[in-house]
C-alpha cells in the first residue's frame, strides 16, 4: 500500500481511558466521510483502521463530523475510546499515525512512537524522470510550487509541523507523503535527490517572534532527515541572521562529512522581479564535488521594472478601505520610539516600483509593512491574498483549502519564500543533474568503446576477428 501520511502527537485520553483521536487531515486523506462505517482490528503492536471489514472479531465504529467555521462544511473526524485500546496505547505518550491507500482500500494505522535518536529509515520513492523533492519544515509547501514550476522536480514527501499548514500541503500535493508532527520524531524519509530546508527563523528574523531560546534546537532532527533522505543536493533558505547561530553552526558540523561542498550567496528577490523586498541567504551544499564544481549562482536578470500596479486586483475587485486618520492617531500613541519610524514605504500610490518585505504578520499594522494608498490619500488597505500571491510569485495552480481562515492564508504566505528567486537557483541546480547524466553516459558510451576494441583484433589477413 502507498503511504500518503504519517503524523504523531500526543496520546489522547477520554473517561480515562486511552483513546485514538483522528482530525481532519487523517479522514480526510484516507477518503472518510461522514457516518461512515470503520472496521477496528487490534493486534499485537498496532491498531489498524479500515473502510473495508479485517477479519470476523472487527469492531466496528462510525465516522463523525465537525463544521468548519470557516468553509460551513461538515469535515470527518475519528473520536473514539476503551479498554480494547489499553494494550497498544497505555504504556506511551505519543502515538504514530500512517495513512495509506491501494486502489479503494484505505488503511489507517496506529500504533506506539518509539523515539530513535541514531536510526531514521529511508523510504524507497518511485523512480521518476523528475528531480525528487523532500521538504523539510515546508510550510505551505509554497517553496516546492517554484521548484516544480521549473518542470524538473517532483515532490515525494514534505515535512510541516503545523497542522492546518499541513493540510495546504496535502490539498497540493496529494500522491507525496506527508509528515506532520515534530520533526524530532519523524523517523521515516523518502529517498531523494534534492533536500529543501526552509528551517523555523523566528528567533533569527527581524520580521519573527524574538523567541531565542524558547524554540529547541533542531539541528539534529534535520541532520537526520537530510542524511535519511540520501539527497545529492541540500538547498537551504533562511534569513541572513540564521546563519549565524549556533543552530546553522551545529547542523553544517553534522553535515559536513557527507556534504563537504558548500556555496552561500545572499539574493535580493526585487532583483529577481518581485515588487517587494526580501533579502534572504540561500545555501547549497553538495555530495559530490563534480555537481558542486558545475553549480552557478543564478545571474540577476536585466528585466523592466514592473510597478505596484500590475500585480493589483482588477477595479471590478471590492477591497475594505480603512481611515489613514485612524491608523496615524494610533501610530503616534505607541511612544517616542515609533513616531520617528519612517512611513515612506509604508503607504504607497499604484505607481511604486518597490515595497517591503510581505512578513507573517502583515495584518498587525505596522509600519514594516506596506499599504495602498486611496486616490484622495485619505483611506488605505491591505493587499489581498491573490495580490501577495503575484508578488511572490506563487503558480497559479497552488490552492488554499477552503477551510483556511483568511488570517491564516495571510501568515503562511508571509513565512513562506520568493518564488522568483527558488525558482531560478532550481533550474541552477537542475543544470547539474543534467550534466551529471551527461556525464554518466559519457563514461558509459567510452567503456563500451573500450570494450569493443579488446573484443575485436585484426588477424593476418587484414580481417577483424572476435578475441575468445
Amino acid at each position: 500500500m502507498k503511504p500518503l501520511l504519517r503524523k504523531t502527537y500526543a496520546k489522547r485520553m477520554k473517561n480515562g481511558k486511552s483513546g485514538i483521536w483522528l482530525h481532519h487531515l487523517v479522514c480526510e486523506t484516507a477518503g472518510l466521510v461522514e457516518k461512515q462505517p470503520v472496521y477496528v482490528s487490534v493486534r499485537e503492536n498496532e491498531i489498524v483502521l479500515q473502510n473495508n471489514p479485517i477479519d470476523e472479531h472487527d469492531h466496528i465504529i462510525h465516522v463523525v463530523g465537525r463544521e468548519s467555521k470557516t468553509s460551513k462544511k461538515v469535515r470527518p473526524l475519528i473520536d473514539t475510546a476503551g479498554d480494547r485500546y489499553e494494550s497498544i496505547l497505555s504504556l506511551t505518550d505519543k502515538v504514530e499515525i500512517i495513512v495509506q491507500k491501494q486502489g479503494d482500500l484505505s488503511q489507517i494505522i496506529v500504533r506506539p512512537l518509539q523515539f530513535r535518536l541514531m536510526e531514521t529509515e529511508t523510504l524507497e520513492s518511485l523512480n521518476d524522470e523528475r528531480i525528487r523533492v523532500v521538504s523539510a519544515f515546508a510550510g505551505c509547501g509554497v517553496g516546492t510550487s517554484a521548484l516544480m514550476s521549473t518542470g524538473f522536480f517532483t515532490p515525494v514527501m514534505e515535512i510541516e509541523y503545523e497542522d492546518d499548514s499541513a493540510e495546504v500541503l496535502k490539498h497540493n500535493y496529494p500522491h507525496s507523503l506527508l509528515y506532520n508532527g515534530d520533526a524530532k520524531d519523524c523517523h521515516g524519509v523518502m529517498k531523494a535527490d534534492v533536500c529543501l530546508v526552509t528551517a523555523p527563523c523566528n528567533e533569527s528574523s527581524s520580521l519573527g517572534f524574538q523567541a531565542g531560546n524558547v524554540i529547541n534546537s533542531l539541528a539534529i532532527a534535520t541532520a537526520k532527515i537530510i542524511r535519511s533522505s540520501q539527497a545529492d543536493v541540500v538547498f537551504f533558505e533562511n534569513v541572513p541572521q540564521w546563519y549565524k547561530t549556533d543552530e546553522w553552526l551545529l547542523l553544517k558540523d553534522l553535515l559536513k562529512d557527507d556534504y563537504p561542498f558548500f556555496t552561500q550567496k545572499q539574493l535580493e528577490a526585487w532583483d529577481f522581479g518581485s515588487v517587494a523586498t526580501r533579502k534572504r541567504t540561500y545555501c547549497i551544499a553538495f555530495k559530490e564535488e563534480e555537481m558542486f564544481a558545475n553549480f552557478q549562482w543564478p545571474k540577476v536578470p536585466n528585466l523592466r521594472r514592473r510597478k505596484l500596479k500590475d500585480f493589483l486586483d482588477g477595479k471590478h475587485v471590492q477591497h475594505e478601505w480603512k481611515s489613514l486618520e485612524t491608523w496615524m492617531t494610533n501610530f503616534q500613541d505607541r511612544g517616542s520610539s515609533w513616531k520617528d519610524r519612517s512611513l515612506d514605504k509604508t503607504f504607497v500610490d499604484e505607481e511604486v516600483k518597490e515595497i517591503q518585505c510581505i512578513p507573517r504578520r502583515y495584518r498587525g499594522q505596522s509600519a514594516s509593512s506596506t499599504y495602498i494608498l486611496s486616490e484622495d490619500k485619505t483611506s488605505w488597505r491591505f493587499l489581498s491574498i491573490d495580490e501577495i500571491r503575484r508578488i511572490l510569485g506563487v503558480p497559479s495552480w497552488f490552492e488554499f483549502p477552503e477551510h483556511t481562515p483568511m488570517t491564516r492564508i495571510y501568515e503562511m504566505l508571509g513565512q513562506s519564500v520568493s518564488c522568483q528567486v527558488i525558482s531560478a537557483i532550481g533550474n541552477k541546480i537542475a543544470e547539474c543533474f543534467v550534466r551529471k547524466s551527461f556525464q554518466k553516459v559519457s563514461e558509459l558510451v567510452a567503456t563500451v568503446k573500450d570494450k569493443i576494441s579488446e573484443a575485436v583484433q585484426e588477424n593476418d589477413n587484414g580481417q577483424l576477428q572476435l578475441v575468445i
